[in-house]
């Protein structure tokens, strides 16, 4: 009997134990949400239903989510998103699994088909992420013969100009992709040109830290712009390109093929381009070739890789007038130039990189091959209130400049609970370049300025014929370490907190040899040692950085310090000095990106960098190949410590598109390497210049610039402002004094354009300041302004029958070249034919007043350049142009 009680107690207390065990067992979940393109859904909501639980969350801004804690095996998942059909999937764990991964959720469009009339709910045009602002292409006019491009000048905070540039927020986006993912070559200007607007379901720019930061999490550093756009359902492949030629006066000249093969895991590209122009100004031409593959291999693995080759030649003349502040007074110049040039060119790109949930390689290479030869001549004449001088030159030179990059970057996340995470990063650099030069130069030397006899006669005439020879290499080696402690659990997809560590070697090792022979004149060479040098340098620097970082739905921050030591090594051959220098730097890593709702978003970053001395900077031995203007370096001077400041905010309405952005960004350099300029008279009461270096402190600037965008009449219309407003205070040491040059910068832009199915216009009106002030007695306040007009309009007359004109005129001010204040013409006529109107005809007209010639200023230190060049800019041109494309799910004009 006892046994027996014994055991039915032991079996009784077995079940109660197993069954609470079998109560405690929890379940863990992980997945994301995608649409039918491949591209993330962030912000959706997501519902888990079991028997036990009922949990919610919402997919966070890469489109994942996850649960913890569940306590069935089986279960509900509902996903639900605004403009989505809801989806429910129902899953089960196996026996002994605890962990489940999903598949991705694929969410599809929404839209009520009802006797064939589509009805959609009221479409947001902008919404806002931390990083992304998203344009939702059904918000804007789109016609049948649109491209990107013309879809891309309708968005509230993007501008692309004539050449194809596209800007937000005043930085050019730099790189496409399409649903996410790497675009042949990631050409903006190219592809933006190419691919029709009715493609494109919603348009992102995205501030972009880099693939590493997509992996790891962690974002440094000032971000590149870059364009994604997210194609609508099933048209993720196709054919494309265009063929085209042209015509024009001035026999100006050009031709155009470009081909692209593009699949969901295939991309093939090839493309070729001819120029030539023609005018009195001078010519230049150009022709170029790229070839490009990407094949994704397997479901991670992508390989690509390009070769391209290019031929430039121009041949300018250009006229300069230049005023140099100096402790005695200013010096004048007046200069023209003719140069021909020519330059070949061959690259070559190859790329490996496999991204997993918890595995990242990416493998670079890339080569080029550039050769180039030029010619110069010049005449310039130099001119102060006690001296005068001429001079004239002819400069030939030729070279060759190879180059080799590498780059590896290896990381793995680990940890079930929690995700840490490793990244490795290694990357080579060799680079070397070999110029040789033939430089000739006469030297007219003017008497007294003061003696109205001798003034205007040449009491001297010096003649030089030299040769200089000149090899470099400039090689670099980097390796780093990243590791990343999470401080919370992997499950939780509210927030997450972690802790960083990386540290950073960089070894940079240049070497220059310097060689001068002088040709006398029984044309035989002699070696100059005074002329000539040969220097090496090692620079090497270490960055070691702990930051804290959080990352939650609508907040993510980080804050760190960054130690920066760094030592320069440098020798001269035949020279008993070297340069020995250790420095050691400290600078706060601040980052801050935060939505504040779902229409308006604030980012902030700090960033500190040290710079080293070039070695034309530190090498203590003059550079004589410009004898009027002689280098000399020096070798205590320091590494120089930037820091940047930048801010932004932007708020869009989510409905109306209004929206507003604005930047602010300070900059500020610690032992900034300044050029110190000292005027040096000779025996003939010439004058010459020899610029040497020191590290100064109080150079700083500020800036701000903000877009705002009212559209109305149901977004046709837009009225836009664009400004900017700029601070600098530089320091410029002349003869050895220390001084200041203040700089004003305001430009102001008011912009209205109407976008309708037949008609495209837009008038402006922009105002420019820009002011300079120099802390020099003798020195006077210099400013230029100019007042633009402009109004543009492209008129669709019929489905195959374009129009276009452009208007602007421009009023300037306080230039030193006499200018003009042009008013330019363009016109423009377009007709388009065969199937789905692929092929096109135009002839275009620019600056039909020929009045397009402008002067450019430049302000460099405690000089002021203003330049002017005689070319043509009136001319006519016959275009033909066909385009190629045939994508799934559209019309084919193939």
């Amino acid at each position: 009997m006892k046994k027996t009680i014994t055991i039915f107690i032991l079996a009784l207390i077995n079940l109660l134990i197993g069954h609470e065990l079998s109560a405690q067992i929890k379940y863990n979940i992980k997945g994301s949400v995608k649409d039918s393109t491949n591209g993330v859904i962030p912000g959706v909501h997501v519902k888990l239903i079991s028997t036990k639980d009922t949990l919610n969350t919402s997919a966070d801004r890469d489109g994942k989510f996850a649960f913890s804690g569940i306590k069935a095996d089986k279960f509900e998942i509902i996903v639900r998103g605004i403009g989505f059909i809801s989806n429910t999937s129902s899953f089960t764990f196996k026996k002994d699994q605890t962990e489940l991964e999903l598949d991705p959720i694929i969410l599809k469009p929404e839209a009520y088909n009802l006797n064939e009339v589509v009805i959609q709910g009221k479409i947001n045009p902008v919404k806002v992420m931390k990083d992304t602002v998203e344009y939702n292409a059904a918000a804007f006019v789109v016609r049948k013969d649109d491209q990107v491009e013309d879809l891309l000048k309708q968005l509230p905070g993007v501008t692309v100009d004539d050449a194809g540039k596209v800007t937000s927020m005043g930085k050019e986006l730099t790189k496409i992709r399409v649903n996410g993912k790497d675009f042949f070559t990631g050409n903006v200007k190219e592809f933006i040109r190419q691919l029709p607007a009715d493609l494109v379901s919603r348009i992102q720019v995205i501030d972009d830290y880099g693939d590493q930061a997509n992996f790891t999490g962690i974002k440094v550093g000032e971000p590149k712009k870059i364009l994604n756009l997210v194609t609508k359902p099933g048209r993720n492949k196709g054919v494309f390109g265009n063929v085209g030629g042209n015509l024009g006066t001035n026999d100006r000249y050009g031709a155009l093929l470009a081909t692209n093969f593009w699949q969901e895991k295939k991309q093939i590209g090839l493309a070729g381009n001819l120029t030539n122009i023609n005018n009195s100004g001078g010519t230049s031409g150009d022709v170029s070739g790229n070839a490009n593959m990407r094949q994704t291999i397997g479901k991670y693995l992508t390989a690509s890789g390009s070769y391209g080759i290019g031929s430039t030649q121009s041949e300018n003349e250009q006229s300069n007038r230049s005023e140099t502040l100096v402790e005695g007074g200013t010096i004048y110049s007046s200069s023209n130039n003719y140069s021909n040039s020519k330059s070949n060119n061959h690259n070559v790109n190859m790329e490996l990189s496999s991204t997993e949930p918890d595995n990242y390689l990416n493998f670079t290479l890339n080569g080029t091959i550039a050769n180039n030869r030029a010619q110069n001549n010049s005449f310039s004449a130099t001119k102060t209130s006690t001296m005068r001088q001429d001079l004239v030159g002819d400069n030939k030179n030729s070279g060759n400049s190879p180059s080799l990059n590498a780059g590896l970057n290896w990381g793995k996340g680990f940890g079930k609970k929690k995700k840490r995470m490793v990244m490795m990063n290694f990357s080579a650099n060799l680079n070397q370049s070999d110029n040789k030069e033939e430089i000739s130069t006469r030297t007219g030397f003017y008497g007294s300025q003061s003696n109205p006899v001798l003034k205007d006669s040449i009491v001297k005439d010096s003649l030089l014929n030299r040769l200089v020879t000149t090899k470099n290499n400039n090689n670099s080696f980097s390796a780093g370490f990243t590791y990343s402690e999470p401080l919370t659990q992997r499950a939780d997809t509210t927030k997450s907190k972690y802790l960083d560590f990386s540290y950073t070697f960089t070894l940079t090792n240049n070497g220059n040899n310097l060689r001068t022979d002088v040709v006398n004149l029984a044309g035989v060479k002699e070696f100059v040692d005074t002329l000539s040098n040969v220097y090496h340098s090692t620079f090497i620097n270490q960055n070691v950085n702990v930051s804290y970082r959080y990352d939650a739905r609508k907040l993510s921050y980080n804050l760190g310090m960054s130690l920066q030591p760094s030592n320069l090594r440098g020798s001269y051959e035949g020279r008993t000095d070297k340069i020995n220098q250790t420095t050691l730097n400290m600078a706060p890593t601040i980052g801050m990106r935060y939505v504040l709702s779902k229409a308006q978003s604030l980012n902030f970053n700090y960033n500190g960098y040290t710079t080293a001395p070039s070695f034309e900077q530190l090498q203590p031995v003059a550079d004589n190949r410009n004898l009027q203007s002689i280098v000399i370096g020096n070798p205590d001077l320091k590494t120089s410590l930037s820091h940047s400041v930048n801010i932004g905010y932007r708020i869009f309405g989510v409905t109306s598109g209004k929206s507003l952005q604005v930047g602010l960004n300070l900059g500020t350099v610690t032992n900034q390497v300044v050029s110190n300029v000292i005027q040096l008279t000779d025996s003939l009461n010439g004058i010459k210049q020899e610029t040497r270096y020191e590290n100064a402190n109080g150079n700083y600037n500020l800036g701000s610039n903000y877009t705002l965008s009212l559209p109305f009449a149901e977004r046709k219309c837009e009225l836009s402002f664009n400004g900017y407003a700029g601070y600098s205070n530089t320091v410029v040491f002349t003869d050895n004094i220390k001084n200041f040059s203040k700089g004003i910068n305001f430009n102001q832009n008011v912009r209205f354009a109407l976008n309708t199915q037949d008609l495209m216009l837009g008038s402006g009106i922009t105002y420019n300041y820009n002011g300079t002030a120099y802390s020099l007695a003798s020195a006077k306040s210099r400013e230029i302004q100019s007042l633009n007009l402009s109004t543009n309009a492209k008129v669709f007359i019929a489905k195959f029958l374009y129009t276009n004109m452009g208007i602007s005129k421009t009023f300037n001010s306080g230039y030193a070249v006499e200018s003009t204040n042009p008013l330019l013409i363009n016109a423009g006529l377009e007709t388009r034919f065969l199937k789905r109107r692929a092929a096109s005809v135009s002839i275009q007209a620019n600056d039909l007043l020929n009045q397009g010639n402008t002067v450019n200023r430049i302000v460099t230190n405690n000089s002021i350049i203003d330049s002017s060049s005689n070319r043509v800019t009136r001319y006519f041109v016959l275009n033909f142009s066909m385009r190629l494309q045939n994508f799934a799910g559209g019309r084919s004009v193939i």
